[in-house]
Order: C-alpha cells, then sequence, then structure tokens
C-alpha cells in the first residue's frame, strides 16, 4: 500500500565494476566489459552475514551471478537513488529488465519522441506528489538510457482498499491464489505486524493492522509476480522500499515459493549516521548485503502523523 508521505523515509510500506556477465540460465547472452564504476556518493557495502566491507567490485559480481536482484530504498533519500541508478547503468547487463514498485502493474510504455518528462509520468500512472519528484529522476534516467524493459509492478488503490476489508478475497484473482497456496505463518505475520506498527507510528487502531498486513503481502506478491514475468526479457532487477525486499518476509520469500533454488540477491539500503558511524546491522535474514549511504535530512515523521479510520466492514 502506498504510505503517507511523509512515513516514506522508513521504507518499509514502510554497488561496482562491470565486467563480462555471467551466462544467465536460458541462454542470456553476456554483457559487453566495461569500465570500473565509480559511484557518485561515499558508501559502505557490507555483507551482513559476515559483517565484511565488500568493494564495488565484489558486490558487482554478486549482481551478475543473481538470477533476480532486489534493490531496496529509504524513499526520501537521494544518495540511495543515485547510487542505484549507477549500478542500473553498469552492472544490469544488456537484457536485464527493470521491475519498479512506484508504477501501476504492467508493461510501461516508454515516453514518446519529445514527450515532456512531467507528461510522461503522468501518462503512465507515476503518483509525481506521493514520490516526491524529482527524488527518482537519477533512477529514471538511468533505465531510459538503458533501454532496457520496463514494468510497473504497484496494485491499484481500489484493489488495495477491497484487500484491507476483505483480505486475499479481495485481492487480483492470479495474486490471491499465491497468497493461499503459500500462506504466512504466525512468525512472518509478527515481523510484519510490528513493521507496520511502527510505520504508523504506534497510531494505528489493532483492528486494522490484518488487513494493512494482507496489503502489504499483495504488493509483495504483485512485485514477485511481475519479476518472474520479466524473465524473458533478461535478469529482472526490483526497485522498492527496503520492506518490499527483505528476504524473510517480503518478495524473496514468494519469489522462493513460485521459482524454488532460484538466486535471489536482496540489498538493503540504509544510512550512516550524522556523525558518519555505522549502525548495528540488520539480521542476515533480512538482506545478503547492505549499502550505507550519508543520512537524508528529514522532519519527525510521527509528530504530525494522524491515524487513518477504520474501514467499515462490507456490506
Amino acid at each position: 500500500m502506498a504510505r503517507p508521505a511523509a512515513l516514506r523515509s522508513a521504507g518499509t510500506a514502510p554497488l561496482l565494476a562491470a565486467v563480462a556477465a555471467l551466462a544467465a540460465c536460458g541462454g542470456m547472452r553476456p554483457s559487453p566489459a566495461a569500465a570500473p564504476l565509480a559511484l557518485p556518493d561515499p558508501v559502505q557495502i557490507v555483507d551482513v552475514a559476515s559483517g565484511t566491507t565488500l568493494t564495488p567490485a565484489a558486490l558487482a559480481d554478486r549482481l551478475r551471478a543473481a538470477e533476480f536482484v532486489l534493490l531496496g530504498e529509504q524513499h526520501d533519500n537521494p544518495a540511495h537513488h543515485r547510487v542505484r541508478a549507477a549500478l542500473l547503468s553498469s552492472v544490469g547487463g544488456d537484457r536485464a529488465s527493470v521491475v519498479f514498485e512506484h508504477w501501476p502493474r504492467g508493461t510501461v510504455a516508454l515516453p514518446g519522441t519529445g514527450e515532456p518528462r512531467v507528461a510522461w509520468l503522468d501518462r503512465t500512472g507515476f503518483d509525481r506528489t506521493g514520490w516526491r519528484w524529482p527524488l527518482h529522476e537519477p533512477l529514471v534516467d538511468a533505465v531510459l538510457a538503458s533501454g532496457r524493459t520496463w514494468r510497473g509492478s504497484n496494485v491499484s488503490r481500489e484493489a488495495l482498499r477491497d484487500v484491507v476489508r476483505r483480505g486475499s478475497d479481495g485481492a487480483p484473482p492470479e495474486l490471491a491464489a499465491v497468497m493461499r497456496r503459500v500462506p504466512l505463518d504466525s512468525a512472518a505475520r509478527a515481523v510484519i505486524d510490528a513493521e507496520i506498527v511502527t510505520g504508523h507510528c504506534g497510531q494505528l487502531p489493532a483492528s486494522m493492522v490484518p488487513g494493512m498486513r494482507d496489503a502489504q503481502v499483495v504488493r509483495d506478491v504483485a512485485m514477485a509476480t511481475a519479476m518472474l514475468d520479466a524473465r524473458a526479457s533478461g535478469t529482472p532487477w526490483l526497485v522498492a522500499g527496503n520492506g518490499h525486499v527483505r528476504s524473510d518476509v517480503a518478495v524473496p520469500r514468494w519469489l522462493a515459493a513460485q521459482a524454488p533454488g532460484a538466486r535471489v540477491l536482496a540489498v538493503g539500503f540504509m544510512e550512516l549516521g550524522a556523525d558518519g558511524a555505522r549502525p548495528a546491522l540488520p539480521p542476515a535474514s533480512m538482506y545478503e548485503v547492505v549499502v550505507f549511504t550519508a543520512p537524508a535530512t528529514r522532519p519527525d515523521a510521527c509528530a504530525t502523523f494522524k491515524a487513518p479510520a477504520a474501514p467499515r466492514p462490507p456490506q
């Protein structure tokens, strides 16, 4: 579910030398070699399981070896978008496809000749106000320049409202079928519920949490399904909030359910402290790699937060 603009900084809803790419499953041709990549921002790249620092080249190797790549973000951090743009420009491979959280489900038509960027965004369903355009402009420019297949994965507001009220029964049928086939266990539900409550500043009515969880899950399933559909155009790369790319309860879980044994790489994007110190790493169950950047400047999202009203039950 699209989060209030004030909460998107949390990323819950709420990177690399280019060398000859490994031939992926399905006969993909390797990418041509390119010069080593200079990242646009000072970053720290960390292997979460070992706690060791990775070089950009080492991360590049992991990106190329994956069959599905997931790049997280804290939505309001410009550095996250700049670094991911550099990755997509230099590491993705000449047949990689990109799946965006930020566009409606389906293939996204590219801009027409001479079409103004803002007109194209509006035509294709990008919410410029909600996503605070032009924060994502470096990322958009990088994908447009690459000529890669472009897909959206976001479920409509109308469908999400129905999911909040009715659970999986309100989801698009093809997504509901996946949700029912591989239901979340109690531990996964508890993790998602805690994220939802925290993301709503502890003010969400308890009666709304299950519906909000279902809305989160249906978006994760939609992203996983879009990535599976995108494989025909090359290794799919998902760009989405950190909450959607975490391996334990989000998109990688649904990929594993539908493509057992696939090599999935989840990369979280987090922030250093104001003093440049690196915070504690998340559990290795969440991400394989974390990229730390400088923090964004933001107000306290909870200072003015107002809890949503509980929806009426279906008639």
